[in-house]
């Protein structure tokens, strides 16, 4: 079983921040999202390098972490009031990233994830709304890039699991005792077919995300 690794242990770049192509490695290698957590790899300061490599899936799971859920804090916290003088709401959101997203575990995902949705009403892992829309417009083609890779990963998670209810639908057939027995061989080819496609999507997963063979 691989073992998380130190915050310390992160590949560094040549500026001393976490190389970009060292941390895909190291999130396909590394123990599942919990782990990521418990690490400390989404609330460093170089957490958002760890969060872009999540899934959207993988961020939305992550926000059971979240301070948020935990408190139950007044949502109104996180928006300015209507009518709302700029100033109080400025000093009123320093308190709220303070308070709640400072200690957050999981800000690093929570930021991460509202740029993917576009959300940049409120405050959002710690960032203002106008951070929010900046960072939205400066790395738009690289959101576009996640967004795309969000659905092809879930088109492709559809198929496995499409893949492996055709193999109990046909392996149900094959074995029922009211298939005539010149049917059988011809069912037992169709599950031998179905189980072929079902681990070449699996085998191509388990490659895209990094995973190796269990020893």
């Amino acid at each position: 079983m691989n073992t998380i690794m130190a915050a310390h242990e992160l590949p560094p770049s040549p500026n001393g921040e976490p190389a970009e192509a060292g941390i895909a490695h190291f999130i396909a290698e590394a123990e599942p999202l919990d782990s990521l957590v418990t690490g400390g790899f989404l609330d460093r300061q170089d957490g958002h390098y760890v969060a872009q490599e999540l899934r959207t899936p993988q961020l939305r799971r992550a926000m059971k972490y979240s301070v948020c859920l935990a408190t139950d804090p007044d949502i109104g916290h996180f928006y300015q009031d209507d009518g709302e003088a700029d100033t109080d709401w400025r000093r009123r959101r320093a308190r709220t990233v303070r308070d709640h997203c400072s200690v957050c575990p999981v800000r690093a995902a929570c930021a991460e994830l509202a740029l993917r949705e576009g959300d940049t009403a409120g405050i959002r892992g710690g960032l203002t709304p106008e951070r929010l829309k900046r960072r939205l417009a400066e790395e738009r083609l690289r959101l576009d890039a996640a967004v795309t890779e969000d659905h092809r990963t879930a088109q492709e998670q559809q198929e496995r699991i499409a893949a492996a209810h055709e193999v109990q639908r046909l392996a149900a057939q094959y074995l029922g005792g009211s298939v005539p027995a010149d049917k059988r061989e011809k069912n037992r080819l169709a599950v031998t077919t179905a189980l072929q496609r079902r681990d070449e999507l699996v085998a191509a997963h388990r490659r895209d995300a990094g995973w190796t063979e269990a020893a």
